[in-house]
């Protein structure tokens, strides 16, 4: 039995979806006459470079094409698609990445065509090719054969070297949007004579993530648990989380933080990845935000007219800041699901940034009662063009940083320990200070940490200003300190000079108390 997408695996350009400008430029190649010696064809994992590079092998060699299209009936067309053409080689670049197999290939090179126009190499993932292959290949490249053409692909074309991509005729395939992607399922589905619900197919669409081959294997996992395709079955083979099980959650969640717990753990436990799940929840979140902030935005995103529905009803129950500080903790709590954290860790951090708020849509929450503080936007703009304008470096040390203003004081908060450490210097938290003088009072935050940034006092302000009870014995010593200093660099820095000084005071002394 032949896979679903390998049988379903495009023949001509005209079946290739969701890359309208790679297949325009390939065609009028071949219309024009203009056939370039090397190509190199980069984009995500199924999106159709593999296929369209035996395709453009087929438009080339064909013995009745048809314009551009080949006519998949003539014996060359026929070869290519079973891979017996003596004139079309496929070369994995992953296996056979060693300077022996390049070397193998430059002595074929210079052999003429067996039966056709072109002899084509096909190098698929040509990024696995080791340093000394692509120097062996480089040769080759820079002075084909003029009956030689190369077609190389690649999922990562930043890892090709330099020198390889300047020789080749570069041509990036996109990811397949959902829609081409479910639209493409339904005609398989129909041709199969396959039952399959629309909201299951969608599904299916968004867990490809680009690659119709992913999505056509999914298809085939669903189909082979059942008879029909349906929303449940796509849920039980990826392990729960579909869109539309989130868009419940996220319901519930606002109004029972306890119970969308509950449901966050019964997806776990079916099998979802904390990755998975975190990712679909910042998507649906993401997008709910979108919609809070640029309403006529919803037509674009890609959504269903159920997805559109549920997100204008849901948006009203949400604050653009909210959402904004949801997507935070999302992003934290992914980062930790990627590193392997196990998932109950990953529920009790997550619902850590909620706890205390059992109705998170409230209308006008209280400042105290927010899951995390709300860094303002407009307050922080405002320090930034004052600080840019009186002191540099506290405007760069600012950027990273969040701010809040209550009753007069300033409140800022540091994220990264480099910028705890550089502000609890004197100076520099001085300098905070100054540049902010309207407050009464700024503090600065670091996890459990706080300190209050204190102005330099000048020598004077320093003589006349009240020692604090606390620091009355480091201020003694220090006094000390400086005159033993001040009296050193009188006598030309020989202490000995001040020993016998000092000695002389004490004998006087002495005398005196003995006179008495």
């Amino acid at each position: 039995m032949i896979s679903l997408f390998n049988k379903y695996r495009p023949q001509r350009f005209g079946e290739i979806i969701g890359q309208k400008t790679a297949v325009e430029v390939m065609t009028n190649s071949i219309t024009r006459g203009t056939v370039n010696h090397a190509y190199l064809f980069s984009g995500s994992r199924g999106c159709g470079k593999t296929s369209a590079a035996r395709i453009f092998a087929k438009a080339l060699n064909c013995l009745n094409r048809r314009g551009y299209e080949p006519c998949c009936e003539c014996a060359n067309c026929r070869g290519i698609t079973t891979g017996e053409s003596l004139d079309v080689l496929e070369i994995d670049g992953a296996s056979n990445n060693g300077v022996e197999n390049i070397r193998g290939l430059k002595e074929n090179v210079t052999l003429k065509p067996f039966n056709s126009r072109w002899k084509i190499y096909i190098i698929d993932e040509v990024h696995m090719l080791s340093t000394g292959a692509f120097n062996a290949l480089l040769k080759t490249l820079e002075e084909p054969p003029e009956h030689v053409i190369f077609i190389m692909a690649t999922t990562e074309p930043q890892k090709v070297p330099v020198t390889i991509r300047s020789r080749c005729l570069h041509i990036p395939f996109q990811s397949i949007s959902p829609d081409d992607i479910y639209g493409r399922l339904k005609e398989v589905c129909e041709r199969e004579g396959v039952n399959a619900e629309s909201e299951a197919l969608r599904e299916i669409a968004r867990q490809a993530d680009g690659a119709l081959r992913d999505a056509l294997s999914l298809l085939e996992q669903v189909i082979a648990s059942g008879e029909d395709v349906k929303l449940g079955d796509v849920e039980r083979i990826i392990g729960a989380g579909s869109r539309t099980a989130f868009e419940k959650w996220l319901s519930e969640f606002r109004k029972s933080p306890s119970e969308g717990y509950i449901t966050l753990k019964s997806m776990f436990a079916s099998g979802a990845s904390g990755v998975r799940i975190f990712e679909e929840m910042f998507s649906l979140v993401r997008n709910l935000w979108l919609i809070s902030r640029w309403h006529d935005i919803a037509e674009k995103l890609g959504m269903t007219e159920h997805e559109r529905e549920f997100m204008n009803q849901e948006v009203t129950n949400w604050k653009p800041e909210e959402l904004q500080e949801f997507l935070k903790v999302i992003v934290r709590i992914l980062s930790e699901a990627r590193r392997g954290v196990k998932p109950d860790i990953l529920l009790g951090m997550f619902m850590f940034y909620f706890e205390g708020n059992n109705d998170v849509s409230d209308s006008e929450p209280q400042p105290t009662e927010r899951k995390i503080p709300v860094n303002d936007e407009n307050l922080k703009a405002r320090l930034l063009d004052k600080s840019f304008k009186e002191n540099f470096l506290i405007h760069c040390w600012l950027y990273s940083t969040e701010v809040r203003e209550q009753n007069g004081k300033l409140m800022i908060e540091v994220k990264e320990k480099y910028n705890w450490e550089y502000i609890k210097i004197d100076r520099n938290s001085a300098q905070l200070c100054e540049v902010f003088a309207e407050y009464e009072e700024v503090k600065v935050k670091y996890e459990n940490d706080t300190i209050t940034c204190r102005k330099l006092l000048k020598e004077e302000e320093e003589k006349t200003a009240p020692i604090e009870p606390e620091r009355e014995p480091e201020v003694r010593r220090l006094t000390k300190l400086e005159e033993f200093i001040s009296e050193l660099r009188k006598l030309g820095g020989k202490p000995e000079e001040l020993l016998k000084v000092e000695k002389s005071e004490e004998d006087h002394t002495d005398e005196g108390e003995s006179e008495e």
